[in-house]
């Protein structure tokens, strides 16, 4: 299916995006089976743990450990005397049930928080796969 959707998408510039969407929707109501998805970058928020000193770890130090942040920020949480730098981190993956549609997925959100450019702290959260 993949292989199918990827010569596909190389003959953009010869078919119309119409025709490129009636052509994919064929597919996926031909019965093509599970279409597996995923968005953003992996990451393993384990590392930070491992990896990171808080108040000594620098920006370079947290990128080192999980890549290129989605985006970036300033955020101030109650917890924090003043506001501070965020970097945001999100990974998304799952399947979609080409006949019935039924989709399974899970989000991962990280948010990195530095103070004067040093590591310290962060929050994340993940749904399950359902």
């Amino acid at each position: 299916m993949w292989s199918t959707v990827k010569a596909l998408a190389s003959l953009g510039d010869r078919l119309t995006g119409r025709a490129v969407g009636l052509v994919l929707a064929g597919l996926m109501l031909g019965g093509c089976g599970t279409v597996e998805f995923q968005s953003g970058n992996a990451f393993n928020p384990a590392l930070l743990e491992q990896s990171l000193r808080s108040g000594s770890s620098t920006q370079a130090d947290v990128q080192a450990a999980l890549g290129e942040p989605y985006g970036r920020g300033r955020a101030l949480m109650p917890f924090h005397e003043a506001d501070r730098t965020v970097w945001t981190y999100y990974f998304e993956r799952g399947s979609v049930d080409a006949s019935t549609f039924a989709t399974k997925d899970q989000r991962i959100y990280l948010f990195v928080f530095f103070a004067e450019d040093r590591f310290d702290g962060y929050m994340w959260f993940a749904s399950e796969i359902r």
